[in-house]
């Protein structure tokens, strides 16, 4: 198995005590909580033209939300104590990116191919195909985070509130943004396009070196 070096204590000259150095995983904390909320709610209008818009619909979307999110933070905690490096996150923001950007395809696919199950059934395999995937990706972001910004044992806590807190903030603003303007304006599958595309631009910068040039670390 690949080894990693130990996290740098102190990236770009900080002091242990000081999360500022982290600003840019901060930013994606907040873009990958708006993608949750834009991925669950476009999904549960995605599944309406198929099985309606039921309570059994809606249970379904939350339910696998739930669930993604919970794989994912058990997943990404068992990934930031073995792989605990900045390429780890961004391949899976990469992931995460194109599994959104595929979701109308894969969506449609799936509920075609579920359609004559019973309704319930039908409705949970479906959310579980093509919601569950992305979001267990999303999960694993936050735990990855919380390890490279933490400096130090006595700040796990602090560590965890900011980032957990800042992903709730961009999941909030998105749910207004999303509901209130660009599904109406644009149309579902623009508005998982421009998440995809948010997403996959920081893997980007990683890998073409620029994140090191902007972050400094």
């Amino acid at each position: 198995m690949q080894r990693f070096e130990p996290l740098n204590d102190d990236p770009a000259g900080s002091t242990q005590h000081s999360l500022q150095p982290f600003w840019f995983l901060f930013i994606v904390s907040f873009v990958e909580g708006g993608a949750v909320m834009a991925v669950e709610l476009v999904g549960a209008k995605i599944v309406g033209p198929f099985y309606g818009n039921s309570l059994y619909v809606w249970a379904a979307v939350l339910g696998l939300t739930l669930g993604g999110l919970t794989a994912g933070y058990f997943l990404g905690g068992a990934l930031s104590k073995s792989y605990p490096c900045k390429r780890t996150l961004y391949v899976i923001m990469l992931v995460s990116a194109v599994l959104v950007g595929l979701m109308p395809w894969t969506a449609n696919l799936i509920m075609e191919a579920t359609l004559g199950l019973e309704l319930r059934a039908g409705i949970t395999l479906s959310c579980l195909v093509f919601l569950f995937p992305p979001l267990a990706c999303f999960g694993m972001v936050s735990p990855l985070i919380v390890r490279l910004v933490t400096t130090h044992d006595s700040k796990v806590g602090h560590a965890a509130g900011t980032v957990y807190a800042i992903s709730t903030v961009g999941g909030i603003l998105a749910t207004y943004i999303i509901a209130f303007y660009a599904i109406p304006a644009v149309g579902m599958r623009e508005s998982l396009f421009a998440a995809a595309i948010l997403l996959a631009l920081f893997p980007m910068l990683y890998f073409t070196g620029l994140e090191k040039r902007i972050t400094g670390w």
